[in-house]
C-alpha cells in the first residue's frame, strides 16, 4: 500500500514539473514575441529618422550647389573686370556674378562706342571663358562704370545678408533709373530674395520678395 501512494505521489508530481516547464515555455515565447516587437518598432523608427536626416542633407546640399559663400569666391572683380578688357577694349557698364552652366562666372559687359561685348569669365581661374560682341546705334544711355568707386561686392552682400540670413546665389552691378545699384540674391532654406543696394553709399534702398 505504501508502494502504491510513493508511485502516485511520484506521478503527480512529474505531472505538475511537466506543466511548470509548460507555462516556463510559453512565458519565454511570450517574452520573445515582446522583445521582437518593440525592436522592430525600435528599427522602423530609426529608418524613419535616418530618411529624414537624409532628406535634409539633400535639401541642404541642393541649396549649396546653387549658392556660394564670400570665402569660396576665387577671383576679384577686379581681375575678372581687367581679363575681360583684355579680350575686348571697353569701358565696363555692367558685371554680375552668378552661376552659369554649373560654374561659377563672372559677365561683363563693355563698351566702345557703338560696339558691345559680353564676356564671360571664369572665376576658378580667371580665363574667359566666351565673348559676344554687337553693334548699336545708340549708345548714349551706356554709362561707364568704374568698379574702383563703388562700395565692394562683399559689402553689399553682406548688408543683405543683415536682412535675409542666407547664401549668395548672385551679385549684379549696374544703372538702374541713373542710380548705381548692387542687386544682391540672398537664398535661405525657406526664402529667396533681391535687395538693392545703393553702389556709393552701402545703403539699403529696396528688396523684392
Amino acid at each position: 500500500m505504501k508502494f502504491k501512494i510513493l508511485s502516485l505521489l511520484l506521478s503527480a508530481g512529474v505531472v505538475l514539473a511537466a506543466c511548470g516547464n509548460d507555462n516556463d515555455d510559453n512565458m519565454n515565447k511570450n517574452d520573445d514575441k515582446q522583445e521582437t516587437t518593440q525592436t522592430s518598432t525600435k528599427e522602423t523608427d530609426n529608418d524613419q529618422n535616418s530618411k529624414d536626416d537624409q532628406n535634409d542633407t539633400q535639401s541642404s546640399n541642393n541649396q549649396n550647389n546653387n549658392t556660394v559663400q564670400l570665402k569660396d569666391i576665387k577671383t576679384e572683380p577686379e581681375k575678372a573686370i581687367k581679363t575681360a578688357q583684355g579680350a575686348f577694349d571697353g569701358e565696363m557698364k555692367k558685371i554680375e556674378y552668378k552661376q552659369d552652366n554649373g560654374e561659377w562666372i563672372y559677365k561683363i559687359d563693355l563698351v566702345n562706342g557703338n560696339k558691345e561685348s559680353e564676356v564671360k569669365v571664369s572665376d576658378k581661374d580667371n580665363k574667359v571663358i566666351q565673348t559676344e560682341e554687337e553693334t548699336e546705334n545708340d549708345n548714349q544711355d551706356n554709362k561707364a562704370i568704374n568698379y574702383k568707386d563703388m562700395i565692394s561686392y562683399e559689402e553689399a552682400v553682406k548688408t543683405a545678408q543683415k536682412e535675409l540670413k542666407g547664401d549668395l546665389k548672385q551679385w549684379k552691378l549696374n544703372e538702374d533709373d541713373g542710380q548705381l545699384v548692387y542687386e544682391v540674391n540672398i537664398t535661405s532654406q525657406n526664402d529667396e530674395r533681391e535687395y538693392l543696394i545703393d553702389a556709393k553709399s552701402g545703403k539699403l534702398i529696396g528688396e523684392d520678395k
